[in-house]
């Protein structure tokens, strides 16, 4: 691989304060590497996805810097193009900077950029709105709901935790119907479910433990619950890898799922409030090419 002109799409509230600091820094060590730079700092939701869709095939490379949501942004402005895309992570949690084995780190960028291999992930589909990661439906939308109404700048880890603290103890566990490729896997229960294309969730946990970003498969789980007691107990065998033996919990491969409910319930996908269900998910497979790390 021989990247000359490389477009940097920097989102500058993404993370800690110390994002602000990147711009310069990312341009000034690429050129001095011997790429050709340009920057665009997003100037909203949205924009990041857009700017890559009008502008990111005039590059040999898009490098992406910001959280979860810039990255998604990105990547669906880039979907079935064939120019890659890498990441200098700069956000809270940076699950797929994670699952890549990438860190926010300038040696370890210019070797990706110079000696790293390029990975054909899959995407996911809800409701026309692709995603690279993970949707959740019900408790976590509701935090994000929470938390959007009271963010005003960059977000760390006790920035959840009024959202998660309200979510917990107002969070009424909606009834839900959800099929996997035409099976019913429960009909008007209650609980929590998630569709994922990788393994990783906040703050460590593996929800979808055996999930593998490239296999052409989404994977979905659900945790049957009623009350916060139980979610107690769900949340305590996920820390400890224990949830998929558990019979409240039904774990599936599928191509396409859908999710209905009778009630409004939110969905999110990758860390953002996407919509209320009905939501039909689908998979895209080898729908983006990332650059990753050599070894």
């Amino acid at each position: 691989m021989n990247f000359k002109k490389i477009l940097v799409i920097l989102n500058p509230i993404s993370g800690y304060s110390r994002s602000r600091e990147l711009p310069g820094a990312l341009k000034v060590r690429l050129e001095a590497e011997g790429f050709t730079v340009d920057l665009h700092s997003t100037s909203g939701p949205g924009d990041g996805g857009q700017y890559a869709q009008d502008h990111g095939r005039d590059y040999d490379l898009v490098l992406v810097s910001g959280g979860d949501g810039t990255i998604r942004e990105v990547a669906d402005g880039l979907c079935g193009s064939d120019v890659p895309i890498t990441i200098f992570p700069a956000g809270t949690e940076n699950l797929f900077a994670k699952e890549m084995g990438i860190v926010p780190d300038l040696d370890q960028l210019i070797q990706t950029i110079k000696w790293g291999k390029s990975v054909c992930l899959d995407m996911g589909q809800v409701n026309e709105k692709k995603y690279l990661l993970l949707s959740g439906v019900g408790f976590d939308a509701e935090v994000l709901l929470h938390m959007n109404k009271f963010r005003t700048g960059n977000i760390t880890h006790l920035t959840y935790f009024w959202p998660i603290w309200r979510t917990f103890w107002e969070h009424r566990f909606p009834p839900m119907t959800v099929q996997a490729d035409g099976e019913t896997l429960i009909e008007n229960r209650r609980g929590l479910v998630f569709v994922t294309n990788i393994s990783r969730y906040a703050v460590g946990l593996r929800i979808c433990k055996n999930a593998i970003s490239n296999d052409g498969l989404l994977d979905v789980c659900i945790y049957l619950c009623d009350h916060q007691i139980p979610l107690l107990g769900h949340a305590w065998r996920t820390t400890r890898g224990k949830h998929l033996s558990h019979p409240n919990v039904i774990y599936r491969q599928a191509r396409k799922v859908k999710v209905t409910s009778a009630l409004d319930v939110p969905f999110e996908t990758d860390g953002d409030p996407a919509g209320f269900l009905p939501a039909e998910y689908s998979v895209i497979p080898s729908a983006l090419n990332v650059l990753i790390p050599p070894g």
